[in-house]
């Protein structure tokens, strides 16, 4: 078991869900929301504080979180990264951000970041299961705001691109199910028969 360390919970709520056709934080599974199910995670993984990007009411969640208003809605994930980052300036650490539509997130998954994230302080973190780099389930830090936001503001949208030059450490995982991402209504009803 991975020891606990501190960091910040982010999930990233602004997504249009278009292949779903309805939102994907508002889907309910187990009796919760996606997105609380996310924030959930976050907290039992040991995270100091829970922050939402997007439009979220929270009143309901069983755990205490902000919300904040993405900075560039409808701009994709790297906005919303941005957004994050730049309103956690001044803390040293690091943060775990995920996108609201990981039903699976797994606690000791997340913490394996965290311990990456600690032990090599300005690099990102991020998973990678078979070949593909998971960047909405990565750990950044806040120094990568300033890459990040030079990208961003010369027309960069993808995160995998907007972080080229910046120091990455990708860590090969095996656990697929702490990775799927919940994108049309046919991945939701597996999930849903697990």
């Amino acid at each position: 078991m991975t020891r606990n360390l501190p960091f910040v919970g982010v999930v990233l709520n602004g997504g249009r869900s278009e292949r779903m056709g309805t939102n994907k934080a508002n889907l309910l599974l187990d009796g919760k929301t996606l997105l609380e199910l996310s924030a959930l995670k976050l907290k039992e993984a040991s995270a100091s504080s829970i922050l939402i990007v997007g439009n979220a009411l929270i009143e309901e969640f069983e755990i205490e979180a902000t919300v904040i208003k993405d900075r560039w809605p409808n701009e994709g994930p790297l906005g919303g990264i941005l957004t994050a980052l730049q309103f956690l300036q001044g803390t040293d650490l690091p943060v775990v951000i995920v996108a609201c539509d990981f039903p699976e997130l797994d606690t000791e998954e997340i913490r394996n970041l965290v311990k990456h994230a600690h032990l090599n302080k300005d690099s990102i973190i991020v998973p990678r299961v078979g070949e593909i780099n998971q960047w909405m389930h990565a750990c950044w830090p806040i120094s990568a705001e300033e890459h990040i936001r030079k990208s961003f503001l010369n027309g960069e949208r993808a995160p995998h691109r907007a972080v080229s030059g910046h120091e990455i450490v990708v860590l090969d995982r095996k656990k697929e199910s702490a990775y799927f991402d919940v994108d049309t209504p046919e991945d939701f009803e597996k999930v849903k028969m697990r």
